[in-house]
């Protein structure tokens, strides 16, 4: 089976009122009956000398009646699971040193729902480099940046470099470097990969870290390494600076943003997401303001924010103006979401999630 595919089985000896209510369901279920996979690798970024255990998770809003996650390292089975989370612990992996390792997950559920069986598959691939205990990675090419974890898709991705602020540095250099990466572990994993939108998505999205230390001490917006654009071309989409002096974050020009490193998950969240998927700010306070090309989170006019509402079946007359800064800003958004504050537990808006579908529809 393909990524993402599912198959209907009905099963034989209904009648013909039961075979048209199968049908009716057959649609249904090839939706609802689905399953999809993910891996991470810990430590984000390994050395020559350190194991790294993978986990592959399996959605866990999808309950199937029986599943097989299949992990593999290298090309190689390592382990098989029927539950999720699935864990494995290997490595070193020293004959990788200044490459690249890969990873991936298969997995597999069966559901039987009214006598109706289906069972759909997924998988996940990903790569991360392997480097030198100094965490210099192919230094005899000149590379200062390190594939942390790489997405897999060899056709339009996002390539986001992450560096420490010399805050990082108060202890040592090499205790900076590990804080860095153990709180930019903690970033992905923890809070960009598990939010139910992006789940099953990383692979549109590459991970890299920087080896050498930008600045914060101005507070935002910051200012990278002064190496880092010669040092990495124009591969880079978006640059992310964490930091661990607490002031107030902020993105700029769309492609860098700032966020507290060990602590704040509010401002990484949020910045991300208007750093690397466009999503404008949903609050009523000093910002920039701006109606994206495609699926806008905020409307510049109330007729733009009905008209959307109308295309998309939705009532018109939901569309407020949450602001009267810069002109003038709709929205259908309530409450707190990531777009007016940014914890994990904090849901994206309406409008924020169809431009999330629409950003990973088109990389």
């Amino acid at each position: 089976m393909t990524q993402n595919e599912t198959t209907v089985r009905p099963k034989g000896g209904h009648s013909r009122t039961q075979m048209l209510l199968i049908a009716a369901l057959v649609g249904w279920l090839g939706a609802a009956c689905s399953v999809e996979v993910q891996m991470k690798h810990e430590p984000i970024v390994a050395t020559l000398s350190e194991q790294i255990t993978f986990t592959a998770e399996a959605d866990p809003s999808i309950t199937p009646d029986s599943m097989e996650i299949q992990m593999f390292v290298d090309g190689s089975l390592v382990k098989t699971c029927t539950s999720t989370p699935c864990t494995y612990t290997g490595g070193p992996y020293a004959s990788h040193e200044n490459g690249w390792l890969g990873y991936h997950a298969e997995t597999t559920a069966d559901f039987d729902f009214l006598g109706i069986e289906s069972t759909a598959s997924d998988s996940d691939l990903g790569y991360t480099g392997i480097t030198e205990s100094d965490y210099s990675w192919k230094d005899s090419l000149g590379a200062t940046w390190i594939p942390a974890r790489w997405g897999g898709h060899s056709t339009v991705t996002t390539n986001v470099l992450f560096q420490r602020s010399t805050d990082y540095n108060s202890v040592s250099i090499a205790n900076g470097r590990a804080d860095f990466l153990s709180d930019l572990s903690t970033k992905i994993h923890d809070i960009l990969m598990d939010k139910e939108e992006i789940w099953g998505h990383m692979d549109d999205i590459n991970i890299y870290a920087y080896r050498w230390a930008g600045d914060t001490s101005s507070g935002c917006p910051g200012t990278l390494h002064g190496d880092t654009t010669s040092d990495t071309g124009s591969f880079v989409d978006d640059n992310g600076l964490l930091h661990v002096t607490t002031f107030q974050d902020c993105t700029t020009g769309f492609n860098k943003f700032t966020a507290e490193g060990s602590t704040d998950t509010q401002a990484f969240l949020h910045e991300f997401s208007h750093s690397i998927f466009e999503l404008a700010d949903e609050y009523d306070g000093p910002t920039f303001y701006f109606e994206a090309a495609n699926e806008p989170n905020i409307f510049s006019t109330e007729s733009n924010c009905q008209t959307e509402q109308t295309d998309k079946g939705r009532d018109p007359s939901a569309c407020y103006q949450f602001t009267s800064l810069s002109g003038g800003w709709w929205g259908i958004h309530t409450g707190t979401t990531v777009m007016t504050n940014g914890l994990e537990s904090h849901p994206w808006s309406v409008e924020s999630v169809e431009r999330l579908q629409w950003w990973f529809d088109n990389n």
